[in-house]
Parts: C-alpha cells; sequence; structure tokens
C-alpha cells in the first residue's frame, strides 16, 4: 500500500486588477500644465530691488516669451519688464542729477580756486586749493 498521503500545495490564484474609475469620455486627467516663464517672471520682480533692473527687465521679457509659447499670460513676468523698465528710467535720471551736481561742484572749485585764493568755501565746507 502505497498511497500517497503527503498534501498537496495550496493552489494560488492571479489578483484581479483593480479597476481604475476612468475620467468622462475617455479623457486622461493629469497634473494641470505648468506656465514654463512663471519663475523667470517671479525673479525679474525682485532684482530691480537689489539693483539689476537691466536684468530683471530681460528675464521678465524672456519669461513672457515663454509664456507666450505655451499659452499662458504671465503677469508676474509683465510686472517684471515694467518694474525692470522703471529701474532703469530712475538709474538713468539719478546718474545726470550725480554727474550734473559733481561737475557743477567742480566748476565752482575751480572758479574760487582760479581768483588766486589758496583755499574754496563750498556748503560751508573749506578745502584748500593747493594741488588742483
Amino acid at each position: 500500500m502505497s498511497e500517497n498521503n503527503s498534501p498537496t500545495p495550496p493552489q494560488f490564484q492571479q489578483p484581479q486588477p483593480v479597476a481604475y474609475p476612468t475620467a468622462p469620455n475617455g479623457a486622461y486627467q493629469g497634473a494641470p500644465a505648468q506656465d514654463p516663464g512663471k519663475v523667470m517672471g517671479i525673479i525679474s520682480i525682485i532684482l530691480p530691488f537689489v539693483g539689476l533692473g537691466l536684468v530683471g527687465l530681460i528675464l521678465g521679457l524672456i519669461g513672457m516669451s515663454k509664456s507666450k509659447k505655451a499659452g499662458f499670460k504671465n503677469t508676474p513676468a509683465l510686472v517684471g519688464v515694467i518694474l525692470g523698465a522703471l529701474a532703469i528710467v530712475i538709474t538713468i535720471v539719478v546718474a545726470i542729477i550725480g554727474i550734473s551736481a559733481a561737475t557743477q561742484l567742480a566748476t565752482d572749485i575751480q572758479q574760487q580756486c582760479s581768483n588766486g585764493s589758496p583755499t574754496f568755501t563750498v556748503n560751508g565746507q573749506t578745502g584748500s586749493c593747493t594741488g588742483i
């Protein structure tokens, strides 16, 4: 009597795949698209406040271009372009005023020293004409 009384190994069945709900009309609902120029737009807002108006203007224009190609409206980039342009204009005006003031100061000192005076006085400050 040679009966095989050994237990039979359990039979495993493949698990059934889980049915995930589908989007209406079979459309894939992925993550929303991101604006490729938004980060540049945000950076272009910050740069004019740290003295880099021209760089801010350029980054704003690049950010607007990238967003436009992708079909987005990039308000931060537009604000960065405006702030960059304003910073450039203000810098130019301040430079003109500074150069004008320095030129006027140099003219005043030269006139006072050319009269033979050993000293000059500007805004209550006295200086020596030697070496001028």
